[in-house]
Formats: C-alpha cells, structure tokens, sequence
C-alpha cells in the first residue's frame, strides 16, 4: 500500500524502494565476504593442524600422503672386541679358559723367586691368622733348622705322608754329624698351595707362640716365594722324592742357601735347594725356610 511521499508501508518514511535494494545487496556482499573469511580460515587451519591426517584418522582413509620421514644416522661402531658377536658355545669356552692358571712365563709379583716350573703364584694367600701360626711354627723349629743352616745335616729320608685336612705329616730320617734322628716335617695347604710350617725330631714338642703378630717382612717373603715353587714340596707328598742330599750350604748375614739334590722316588732326581732368611727375636738369630726350590 502506498503513502504518501513514495515510502513502503511498515519500513519507516524514508526508505525508499532502492534504499531497500541497496540494503539487501550490501546484506549479500557482507554475507560472502565472511563465508571467505571463514573459507580462508579453514584453509589456514587446515594446513597448520594436520588437516591430512585428521581426514585419515576420520575416514580410516590411510593413502594419504604422509611426509617420508629422514633415516636415523647409523649408530657410531662399539670398542667391543671382535669375539663378541661369536656364539655362545664359543664364550663360554673362552670364559673357561680364563680362568685356568697363568703361565710361568708371566711376570711374578715382587718378592717371589719364579724359578720353579710348577708355579702358583695366582693362589689365594693364607688368612693372617694362618700365616702367623706358620711363621710361630718355624721359630719354633730352630732346632733343626738351624743345624741344617750350620751345615750339619747330610740327607733326608722321606716316609710315609699322612694327610688330614689341609694338613700333610711327612716322616723323616735325617742323617747329621751326630747320627741318626726320627722326626716329622709339616705342610700346610691353603687354595691349592703347600706350605712348610714345622719340623721336629721326635721326643721334641714344639713350644708354638698364638695370638702374637708375626713379622710381616718375613710372612710375605716365605708366602710368596714357596707359592712360586711347588715342584719339590708335591714331589715328596706325592712319594716322587724320597731322598734329599745335601751338597753344601752358602750364607750371608741375613740368607742361607743350602745346595740339595733330590730323588729316590717315581720322579727322576733333580738339583735344587732350600732358601733361608733371618731375623733376630729376643736377642736370638732365628731361620725361617722360604721354599724349597728346583732348578
């Protein structure tokens, strides 16, 4: 319905058929402008979000292109050594071996007087416990090892070794510038190794010193050097040796060497000799025996 004035009925006096025009194209434009807005939007988030793989996760879609991933460097080579790839039947051999005795040709640790080619210097040593109760049993014994320092023993006879425990009594005959005289020698095992501890003539109890510190200087010499000679002292347990001449003694002011050859038994007779040291104890010059060594 007209008015007066060319207005529309219900749209106010003055808007006029093209402002309504004008208006409704403006509205349209607007309109447009925003859905590219938004497009735009989308795109953007598309891109920045992971568009692609959103589309795959909700499609269960999986030929989307996916950016190839760069390799990983490969790894920088190990210091392992070259047996450790072998099998394991192969280890364990190698693990065995290991653990068996080193040679004699290796470098014996200082104090140990390697000549013997029955060694064992890799044997776990004697508690201090036990390696004083030998160095009391030595002094203990000077009896006869001094006579036999003095040069006053000729021969030994070895009879029969009777072994309790890690301890092996060897019977004996020695034979001196004053006759005749029964006795026995004893050996200590301790890891493997055997150990001169005491020795007496029959009828002679051994009056042994306990719970005293022994000389340290001493214990180490003995300890090492009869661990590093075992040939002679097997061979009379074993009943290889009966028989130990003695061919001459050679002294300093503080060592003794006496010159022996031994024999007699299953093992072929072979030279060797007895190494002594000294130490004064109570004003008195005592010896201790530290091994018994082939040549």
């Amino acid at each position: 319905m007209m008015l007066p004035g060319g207005g529309i009925s219900g749209m106010g006096s003055d808007m006029t058929v093209d402002d309504a025009v004008s208006s409704s194209k403006r509205g349209v434009l607007v309109a447009l402008s925003l859905v590219a807005v938004v497009a735009a939007l989308l795109g953007a988030g598309y891109f920045f979000f992971g568009g692609a793989d959103l589309v795959a996760d909700l499609t269960g879609d999986k030929t989307v292109a996916e950016t190839p991933s760069t390799p990983a460097p490969e790894a920088a080579p190990t210091t392992t050594d070259a047996g450790a790839s072998e099998s394991t039947s192969t280890a364990s051999t190698e693990a065995t071996e290991a653990t068996e005795p080193a040679e004699d040709t290796e470098a014996a640790p200082s104090g140990f007087t390697n000549t013997d080619t029955n060694s064992n210097t890799a044997a776990t040593p004697p508690t201090g416990d036990q390696a004083a109760r030998m160095y009391w049993e030595q002094v203990a014994s000077q009896e006869q090892i001094g006579k036999l320092v003095a040069g006053e023993i000729s021969s030994v006879s070895f009879g029969t070794v009777t072994k309790s425990g890690n301890t092996a009594n060897v019977r004996l005959t020695v034979t001196g510038k004053s006759g005749s005289v029964s006795g026995t020698m004893v050996l200590r095992n301790y890891s493997g190794v055997w150990y001169f501890s005491s020795i007496a003539r029959d009828g002679s109890s051994l009056a042994v010193t306990t719970g005293k510190a022994a000389d340290l200087g001493i214990v180490s010499t003995l300890i090492a050097n009869q661990a590093s000679n075992q040939s002679i002292v097997n061979g009379i347990i074993s009943g290889g040796y009966k028989t130990c001449t003695v061919n001459g003694v050679s002294s300093g002011s503080g060592t003794a060497t006496i010159k022996m050859t031994v024999g007699g038994g299953s093992s072929p007779s072979t030279a060797g000799s007895i190494v002594c040291v000294s130490k004064t104890i109570g004003g008195t010059k005592n010896w201790f025996i530290t091994s018994f060594t082939k040549n």
